[in-house]
């Protein structure tokens, strides 16, 4: 079993991880049907909706998950009251497929019965089978669904 430690994004590293996170959401909403321009205009208006004061918004933790000295990935959890939300996780490109993604889902529960949370949840994109059939085998079921059409 592979086991990861989180660290908490200083301030230096979280700049250039945020800058990085709002392309990425851009490309799952491209992955998702929209075009490049609205998943851009989209993604900065949530980024900046989400994080009014960036690292500083009251109940959003960042970590960065490490193997020994080794960066494997990252993690964005909205905490209210007693749930932890999911925003974001990820591995590094280079290491995916090694059981790290399971590793920081895992340690992101060790956090939240460390701090008395009694729900975790998340959003899953649906073109996204690999992260879907990952929280299936860690427990996690479908809550609700959204459906579109193209016109």
């Amino acid at each position: 079993m592979t086991d990861v430690r989180l660290e908490p994004m200083t301030e230096d590293q979280y700049q250039p991880w945020r800058a990085e996170a709002e392309v990425h959401y851009a490309d799952s909403l491209v992955g998702s049907g929209q075009s490049a321009e609205a998943a851009a205009s989209t993604a900065a208006d949530t980024y900046a909706q989400l994080l009014p004061s960036e690292q500083a918004t009251p109940g959003h933790h960042f970590w960065y998950a490490y193997d020994g000295e080794r960066r494997v990935g990252f993690l964005w959890v909205k905490v209210t009251r007693e749930t932890a939300f999911v925003y974001n996780v990820a591995v590094e490109q280079d290491v995916r497929r090694q059981g790290y993604g399971r590793a920081i889902m895992l340690a992101a529960e060790s956090w939240c019965h460390a701090n008395g949370l009694t729900r975790i949840g998340l959003h899953v994109f649906a073109h996204n089978a690999g992260a879907r059939a990952l929280y299936e085998q860690l427990g996690f079921h479908e809550t609700g669904r959204n459906l579109a059409k193209e016109l």
